[in-house]
């Protein structure tokens, strides 16, 4: 008799504002796939309301080896599940999404009928963020599917999929370019660029912000808020006049920090899913 492969899972528990780095770990670590529950997936009230994150890992070693690097901040735990090639299943749970009046978001394994006019994006997150599945994500896509008028130049900070980068353009913006600390997230935005015929006038690299030259007319960054913080003025710099920014990765507590931190621009507004919101801002007419 054959014994059922067993697939290693490492559960955590982490605070919303734990959440992203945590998720960043966990993909340094080499986890293969990452699954949030918080009460709402859980289906039952939490009064602590932490996070759980599930990774999954190829093998035994890699999953606790990465268990003992987590444990030294986090509470985690090591368990098996039989019979479950985890880098596919997560996969139930992702479909297609229409986002704002004109974004239809769908993956890269499925098809989707009935469109209805709307702008599709075919994205394939890889071991990327940015799969739409997430409040932060969404935030951003419907500021653009609300701002988007074609024409624009964009900047991408914090890349990852390359899906904000790739509505844009599919909405009309002419011309994106995606930085990222993560090389593999750079490789996986180009194919993505690429899967949705835009790979021409997409780049995306890993140059440090710093070292970037010019203007934008449009400049999003989704990322951790503290990292938003940082770059307040080198971010608000990158904004074309007439332009706008899109600041998304804030928890509904952090934004008095980064209304202060972005204190030399307008603030146009806020946008709010659950207890994530993102706010777009624009530069003071001088």
């Amino acid at each position: 008799m054959s014994r059922s492969k067993r697939h290693p899972l490492l559960s955590m528990r982490v605070t919303p504002q734990e959440l992203e780095l945590a998720q960043l770990r966990l993909w340094e670590l080499g986890a293969t796939g990452l699954e949030e529950r918080d009460r709402t997936t859980l289906g039952h009230d939490r009064s602590d309301n932490l996070v759980t994150l599930v990774a999954s890992f190829t093998t035994e070693a890699a999953a606790k080896r990465a268990l003992g690097d987590v444990n030294e901040d986090f509470d985690a735990q090591l368990y098996h599940l039989a019979d479950v090639d985890w880098a596919v299943e997560w996969r139930r749970g992702f479909g297609p999404q229409r986002i704002g009046s004109r974004l239809l978001l769908q993956p890269s394994w499925g098809t989707t009928d009935g469109a209805e006019g709307r702008v599709v994006v075919t994205i394939d997150p890889e071991n990327a963020f940015g799969s739409g599945d997430h409040e932060t994500t969404r935030l951003v896509l419907r500021a653009l599917d609300q701002r988007i008028r074609g024409g624009e130049r964009l900047l991408d900070v914090g890349c990852g999929s390359g899906i904000l980068s790739i509505a844009a353009l599919r909405l009309g913006a002419t011309v994106a370019v995606g930085v990222d600390i993560d090389e593999d997230a750079v490789k996986v935005a180009r194919r993505n660029a690429t899967l949705n015929g835009v790979g021409a006038v997409f780049e995306s690299s890993t140059t440090p912000l710093a070292e970037m030259d010019g203007v934008y007319d449009v400049v999003v960054a989704n990322i951790e808020t503290r990292m938003l913080a940082d770059l307040g003025d080198e971010l608000s710099s990158r904004v074309a006049p007439g332009g706008f920014l899109v600041l998304s990765g804030i928890l509904l507590e952090e934004r008095e920090a980064i209304a202060a931190a972005y204190a030399s621009m307008r603030l146009d507004g806020w946008l709010q899913e659950n207890a994530w919101c993102a706010c777009v801002m624009e530069p003071e007419v001088r």
